[in-house]
């Protein structure tokens, strides 16, 4: 014969029993979705691009000059091109991607972010340089880029204008490259340089060359190593809390 005892709600110890489980496991869920909710925002956004649809394309033929002033040349050239972040907050930047042309072999160049001031790139943004690039793309053709992934540490701030600056690896060698016009439309304060940014002339608000930069907004993303052991540890409490629910 089953034996059920009722407290003064009139429920069993059975079903008292069974309804704790139920708000344990309850709670349990909304503590995991707390943390999550906690986690730095991760989705990928466009913080700025020029670079038209579809398959990120550009001018082929037209592009500001990047190159060294060794033979042929004999004149360094350094192109800057300014240009807002789109959105409002700090993001960090993950990949940038770049619509540079070969002109001359081994096709190299610098590339670099820098903050404006008053309409001259002024400090080079933390983290924000890129050395070594080079081109696959013959100048001329269309739609080749110069992708730069893996970029930790380098925050930029919706609403606010940036240089990005492109110029040679040595400013005495001979490679040559294009920095290929955006097809959009796109304009911006363009500057070049015949001794890597010592001093500026300006071209005024024109035709911008043609590149994105992609990132999320917050923090820094978790390494893998965090978020393995923050899996490990909500793991062990569901089973810590299971087993104290079921006995």
């Amino acid at each position: 014969m089953e034996i059920q005892i009722h407290d003064e709600s009139g429920l069993s110890t059975m079903e008292v029993t069974h309804l704790s489980k139920k708000l344990g496991w309850s709670l349990c869920l909304l503590a995991v979705g707390l943390c999550v909710s906690s986690l730095p925002a991760m989705a990928d956004s466009t913080l700025f691009s020029d670079l038209g649809p579809p398959g990120n394309v550009y001018v082929g033929g037209i592009g500001w000059s990047i190159n060294g002033s060794g033979p042929p040349f004999g004149s360094s050239f350094t192109a800057a091109g300014m240009f807002t972040v789109g959105g409002s907050g700090n993001f960090s930047v993950d990949s940038i991607d770049l619509a540079v042309g070969q002109v001359n072999a081994p096709f190299t160049f610098d590339a670099s972010i820098w903050t404006d001031n008053a309409g001259l790139p002024g400090v080079q943004v933390a983290n924000a340089a890129f050395d070594n690039l080079m081109s696959n793309q013959p100048f001329g053709g269309c739609c080749g880029l110069v992708t730069v992934s893996g970029i930790s540490g380098v925050t930029l701030t919706g609403g606010q204008s940036y240089f990005m600056v492109l110029g040679p690896v040595s400013l005495t060698d001979s490679s040559a490259v294009a920095w290929n016009w955006n097809n959009q439309g796109v304009n911006g304060l363009e500057l070049t340089s015949p001794d890597g940014g010592m001093t500026w002339d300006s071209h005024g608000v024109t035709t911008i060359g043609a590149f994105d930069i992609i990132g999320h907004q917050g923090g820094t993303t978790p390494e893998p190593s965090s978020l393995l052991l923050l899996g490990t540890g909500l793991v062990g409490a569901f089973g810590a809390i299971r087993r104290k629910l079921n006995r």
